[in-house]
């Protein structure tokens, strides 16, 4: 099913005449779906211009009229303006416009004046609004001492967006979180409204609008990967179920660390059947940070100026970095141009044999690297990871630019669909992300795309299988593990996990 999307400045006659025929084809059409977009004066060129190149499209006037698929997503189709628009709709449905110019002018005003008023009720409401509930899980983790400062002071969920902040860990660290929260709140941020300390993952997670998992269940030496992928099932499902009765129906959460990502996401989807299985994601940010910092010391740049650089697959096990649509801002070369202005990263690295084999070892082994080096893991990395994927999850991706997230696949690139796969994603529409569909594979990239995608189901093989050998008959993913909602109770499947999530 399609519908027709009309933005437009607020006080422009010519958008209330596409919003009016608009109105009267949804009236009289019974499939008709209509969605209608006003911005300011003062907003609509900066808003015109970002829509446009994040579709693609050239337009300068308002309104701007598209049309787009409801259940496929993507860029949609642009119809042009309100004369187009005008076209369109007498072509296809037989209907026109009959307004005159006075009716479009005092149109127009009551639309600015309208949208004056729903800004400052808005502004009013979000005044008197209460905090969202923001948890962190393994909350004595360096990464967790990581992100606290940036949430606090709004870089993460907006600088007018207070925050209640749930610190969870087990009993034997609520000394070590209430040292947390007293440092915390010296941090004198005006949005931390309150902290909280719990063991129980009840109250950590009751009304939560966002939650951050940091658990890192370590394989022990003398684990096989099957018992291993098998207690990192039970515990996630068991937090799953406690997300799906005590948050907020519409809460984020977004799964990281060192472990099987791809799967515990998966299972988290299989257990929390109240939460839309897009809320849950994993991080795939970090590596792809790693990557895009070998280019950038190759290139001699800013880390910030590589974009586009995709990661494919299991996060944290066999997975495919993409430098094909790679972009290099500030590149000291013969051409230079605007901040804006990029150029193709394979074309300055110049080294297919480095490329190929140099730089895929050097992002393998980059983590295992700063590790050495600093003798402990890194958590400043990725607290940044963590708390830059939740800034443009919450508050919109810069427009133009695509990032890696491990996501429930819908079919997309033949990826099978409900499997948790790390895709190319932009996040330009606040609270949501999308998958960008329209990427070509080269008969390289479909081959290791396949290798990929083999490996992320090996994993649930592993926990299918472990799950029949010690129970003697095959469960459903979505029965998880009988697991009490209290923390330290998860913690007797938890055997070798740490603190040190990544």
């Amino acid at each position: 099913m399609a519908k027709i999307v009309i933005a437009g400045k607020s006080e422009c006659p010519y958008y209330a005449r596409a919003e009016l025929l608009g109105d009267k084809l949804a009236r009289n059409l019974p499939n008709f779906q209509l969605h209608k977009i006003v911005q300011q004066p003062d907003d609509w060129e900066k808003w015109l211009k970002n829509t446009c190149n994040e579709r693609g499209w050239q337009h300068m006037k308002s309104p701007i009229v598209w049309r787009e698929l409801v259940d496929r997503g993507g860029k949609g189709v642009l119809i042009g303006g309100a004369n187009e628009f005008q076209e369109y709709a007498f072509g296809y449905y037989g209907i026109q416009s009959d307004q005159v110019s006075n009716d479009m002018n005092l149109i127009s005003k009551e639309n600015k004046q309208y949208k004056i008023d729903i800004v400052k009720e808005e502004a009013e409401f979000k005044a008197r609004s209460s905090p969202i509930h923001v948890c962190i899980t393994c909350a004595t983790s360096p990464v967790c001492y990581a992100i606290i400062n940036s949430i606090g002071q709004g870089d993460v969920f907006g600088k007018h967006t207070e925050i209640a902040l749930h610190l969870l860990d087990t009993n034997d660290k609520l000394e070590e979180l209430e040292g947390l929260k007293m440092e915390a709140e010296d941090l004198a941020h005006g949005l931390l409204r309150e902290v909280s300390v719990t063991s129980d993952t009840k109250d950590a997670f009751k009304n939560c609008s966002a939650i951050v998992l940091l658990d890192d269940l370590i394989q022990n030496p003398e684990e096989d990967k099957s018992a291993w992928i098998k207690r990192n099932s039970s515990h996630f499902s068991a937090y799953a179920k406690v997300i799906n009765d005590a948050a907020l129906k519409n809460v984020k959460v977004l799964l990281t660390g060192n472990g099987p990502v791809n799967m515990n996401t998966y299972m988290m989807i299989q257990n929390a059947p109240n939460v839309p299985r897009q809320n849950f994601v994993g991080l795939s940010r970090r590596i792809e940070n790693n990557a895009k910092a070998v280019v950038a010391e190759r290139l001699k740049v800013n880390t910030s100026g590589v974009v586009d650089l995709i990661v494919w697959g299991n996060v944290n096990g066999e997975h495919y970095v993409d430098l094909t649509r790679s972009r290099v801002h500030g590149y000291d070369g013969a051409i230079w141009g605007p901040p804006s202005f990029s150029l193709p990263a394979p074309e300055m690295v110049w080294d297919k044999p480095w490329m190929e084999k140099d730089y895929i070892e050097l992002v393998k082994t980059r983590h295992e690297k700063m590790t050495e080096n600093l003798k402990h893991t890194p958590s400043m990395s990725a607290g940044g990871a963590i708390t830059s994927m939740l800034e443009h999850w919450w508050n919109g991706s810069p427009a133009g630019q695509m990032f890696s997230l491990a996501v429930c696949s819908e079919g997309w690139y033949n990826i099978p669909d409900g499997m948790v796969f790390s895709f190319p994603v932009t996040m330009v529409s606040k609270g949501y992300w999308n998958v960008v569909q329209d990427i070509e594979l080269s008969e390289e990239m479909k081959t290791a795309i396949s290798a990929t995608l083999q490996d992320i189901q090996s994993e649930k093989d592993e926990k299918s299988e472990k799950t029949e050998s010690s129970e003697g008959e095959k469960q459903d993913d979505s029965e998880g593990e009988k697991t009490d909602p209290n923390l330290d109770t998860i913690e007797e499947e938890k055997t070798g996990s740490t603190t040190e999530s990544t």
